[in-house]
């Protein structure tokens, strides 16, 4: 007899354990960390080879429509700030740490996101003309609205990319930053898309 109650006692504290355990990870709020998420898209919602080194022919005068989709989970709101660059093979990349200000800026959007939302930024280009200059082709171009001469050509058959890299206004600086303010650091935060002028 003693046995079966001890039994039980054993089987119902460990029973007890167990569904502790379960209840308290089941209603404990997961850690998390702050964050700020984007991607660029086409009006098709997809930008397949373009982010590859393959990329895609643009004709002079035809119109392209992106879409920037930006994430706000910091906990706040964020004033979000998007910073384009037009490159070639030989320009060196923004990193995690650094934007790519080697390549000169052609253009930048901003908007503000309240916490947990995601914003949808529009992006309109085309190629205006190609001149040539010093053996490259440089590109007059039509960005959201605005003409922009770039100051970087490439080879004549090589490829041109865009940069865009995430900015965020930070208060303490009074003016925009790159990337985002991480656990301990700023976090860098870019995309790039590859294409010929066709």
């Amino acid at each position: 007899m003693q046995r079966r109650i001890l039994t039980f006692v054993v089987l119902l504290a460990s029973f007890s354990l167990i569904y502790s355990s379960i209840t308290y990870y089941a209603l404990s709020k997961a850690p998390s960390q702050p964050f700020i998420a984007w991607g660029v898209f086409s009006p098709s919602e997809t930008l397949s080879n373009y982010f590859s080194g393959v990329g895609m022919n643009v004709t002079t005068h035809k119109i392209l429509t992106w879409h920037f989709e930006v994430t706000n989970q910091m906990g706040s709101i964020q004033y979000v700030g998007v910073v384009y660059r037009l490159g070639n093979s030989t320009s060196n990349n923004p990193n995690a740490t650094a934007p790519a200000s080697a390549t000169p800026q052609i253009g930048n959007t901003s908007r503000f996101i309240p916490n947990g939302q995601t914003a949808a930024i529009n992006f309109t280009w085309s190629i205006n003309s190609e001149n040539q200059a010093g053996g490259l082709v440089v590109l007059n171009m039509t960005i959201n609205g605005q003409q922009v001469s770039s100051p970087i050509g490439s080879v004549k058959g090589l490829k041109f990319r865009f940069f865009f890299e995430l900015w965020t206004y930070d208060l303490a600086a009074s003016s925009f930053l790159y990337g985002y303010e991480g656990p301990g650091s700023r976090i860098g935060n870019w995309l790039q898309i590859w294409f010929n002028a066709a």
